[in-house]
């Protein structure tokens, strides 16, 4: 929620406007990725909202509800079950809405700290294990990744928490790479997974569903963050319940895929819920100061 500033005269802090605005992460996308951040409208109006059945999912003829923890997306003109191959219809698909750069921020507060979070959107989470991609790869429609600062109760930055996967990583505001008062951070190739430093990285077998693990683990499965383009979006406020889309509930996209060779696309559940639904939002720095340091 978007907590209204304390500040005024006489305060040594900003409004927490200035620092939501203040702190935007820099983003660098690896050289050949297809996505930016985007606003969610364009996926919003190429998608069907489906409801689970007896007969699978159907699509109904509703708008988006608030709740709806059983309800999904599914962008009615591309195919996840195509892989990596589907990439180039959904980045076309995306980009005839025209949409810009942009994060969703909102302000929390707990008794020590300010937390500034920043949500980012991308259409198609498109990862493979090798460029160009080969025959291993993971992919789901939607994806929500998030930036952290953690700033002590004067503003000053502390922390800066980066997801990826199931999980995420932090590190002291002063080890961190910036331009001026903007974290910098490096943006992997298809999963969108956030570094703070360019390189290779490895996927934790956890991250992945239970069957597939020890595969994972045998393939040593990686992710490259590289010197690409650089990203510099629009800060969007919301709150847990605005714009409306942030109250849904259900996923954003439909099933995801696992390919490994010799063998057919394996689904599983791999579409997001919106940032309100993630354990992030609700308990944001008790849970950022549990990532590992990185």
């Amino acid at each position: 929620m978007l907590v209204p500033s304390a500040g005024g005269a006489g305060s040594a802090r900003p409004p927490y406007s200035v620092l939501l605005a203040r702190h935007v992460p820099v983003l660098v996308l690896h050289p050949a990725e297809q996505f930016a951040p985007v606003q969610v409208d364009g996926f919003l109006a190429d998608s069907d909202l489906q409801e689970r059945t007896a007969m699978g999912w159907e699509t109904i003829a509703d708008s988006l509800p608030a709740g709806g923890a059983e309800l999904r997306l599914d962008q009615r003109t591309c195919f996840a079950i195509e892989g990596p191959a589907a990439s180039g219809c959904y980045a076309s698909a995306e980009a005839t809405h025209g949409s810009g750069p942009v994060v969703y921020g909102k302000v929390s507060r707990s008794r020590t700290r300010i937390d500034l979070q920043y949500w980012i959107w991308y259409p198609y989470n498109d990862y493979s294990r090798t460029y160009p991609p080969g025959e291993v790869w993971q992919v789901h429609e939607g994806d929500w990744e998030s930036v952290s600062v953690i700033l002590d109760l004067e503003g000053r930055p502390l922390v800066v928490g980066l997801s990826k996967h199931c999980e995420g990583t932090r590190r002291d505001w002063t080890d961190v790479r910036r331009r001026s008062t903007r974290p910098i951070v490096y943006v992997a190739l298809g999963s969108h997974a956030n570094y703070f430093a360019p390189g290779t990285f490895g996927h934790s077998p956890l991250c992945w569903p239970r069957a597939l693990r020890d595969v994972v683990q045998a393939l040593r499965l990686r992710d490259r963050a590289g010197f690409g383009r650089v990203v510099r979006p629009t800060l969007v406020p919301v709150t847990s319940t605005q714009p409306s889309w942030m109250a849904f509930a259900g996923t954003w996209g439909e099933s995801g895929y696992v390919h490994f060779p010799k063998n057919p696309p394996v689904a599983y559940d791999g579409a997001p819920r919106a940032p309100a639904f993630q354990e992030t939002w609700r308990r944001p720095v008790t849970e950022e100061l549990s990532w590992p340091p990185g």
